[in-house]
């Protein structure tokens, strides 16, 4: 496990915090909206946000604290985005969707609770991945690895590119089964899974992600017995029947699948030649290392 986490570490450097900026994007999106919307709005023709009792908080006062908080990180993201592309453009460089999917599933195979703010948005992971491999492409461009060593990586590392049956998971974790199945029906009437999970879960670890315990290979111990029994029938979305486990009672909820793969050496062998390659660059490189090659001009005039 330890090696698959280095093996990502170029793409997940980043990832966390535009993910986590993501509901920022969200409410500028939002506002957006709201203004050809305004009609619709007990608040229209106003320039107020919110209303508090007898207390508003005005459109601007909220923009200003969406700028500060998230402003220079988002609209940094934004610009790498298009630099990226524009770089692809110059050199002829190209992202497939197929090499696009294999790296997001090798993220995924990877991924547990602890790094769940890395699937906060699917689309928003793409766009990093890609940005990400466009980067470590233009950078390799000029790197040659011979077959040879690629095919020595490729055997020593197999592992890495074997890829198990896996189930992304949130769970919620009650005392009794009258409980679990209380708070079952509550989902299924339309209660906020997560939102249970973090008030009323007794497993102390997962309610603090929202029940979300990442993806679980299959064999694993936690799918054991009946939960991989009852795991395995599951659709994506879909909760499980209540499974008593070790004296505690469980409803887990699918939120993701992965179907096993095996990836052979001509699968990779871009994937390992890149990755070989950004061993040899001296220099650690990001995209604002490009931003004056492309003349960016910003917001913010202090440095990057």
């Amino acid at each position: 496990m330890g090696a698959k986490v280095r093996l990502k570490r170029s793409v997940l450097v980043g990832i966390i915090f535009i993910l986590l900026a993501a509901n920022a994007v969200t409410l500028l999106l939002y506002f957006a909206k709201s203004e050809a919307d305004a009609g619709s709005s007990r608040l229209a023709g106003t320039e107020t946000a919110a209303a508090v009792g007898k207390e508003t908080i005005s459109r601007e006062s909220w923009m200003y604290e969406m700028e500060q908080r998230y402003g220079k990180e988002v609209l940094r993201e934004l610009i790498n985005h298009k630099v990226m592309r524009q770089l692809a453009e110059k050199y002829d460089i190209k992202v497939t969707d197929e090499e696009l999917d294999k790296e997001i599933t090798l993220i995924k195979s990877i991924y547990n609770s602890y790094d769940k703010d890395l699937m906060g948005s699917e689309a928003i992971l793409k766009e990093r991945v890609r940005t990400e491999l466009l980067l470590e492409k233009i950078v390799t461009k000029d790197v040659d690895i011979p077959d040879k060593e690629i095919e020595k990586y490729y055997n020593e590392n197999q592992d890495q590119y074997s890829i198990p049956e896996m189930f992304n998971l949130s769970q919620i974790v009650a005392e009794t089964r009258e409980e679990a199945e209380q708070m079952a029906k509550e989902v299924k009437d339309g209660s906020n899974f997560q939102a249970l999970a973090m008030e009323r879960s007794i497993d102390d670890v997962s309610a603090v992600q929202g029940g979300n315990i990442g993806y679980i290979p299959a064999g694993s111990h936690i799918l054991s017995g009946d939960a991989a029994d009852v795991i395995q029938t599951l659709d994506k979305g879909e909760l499980s029947k209540v499974v008593e486990l070790e004296g505690k009672y469980y409803i887990f909820l699918l939120n993701d699948k992965l179907d096993p793969h095996d990836y052979s050496l001509k699968d990779v062998k871009d994937q390992i030649r890149r990755r070989l390659a950004m061993e040899q660059v001296e220099k650690s490189m990001k995209p604002e290392d490009f931003w004056k090659e492309l003349n960016v001009e910003w917001f913010y005039k202090e440095s990057l």
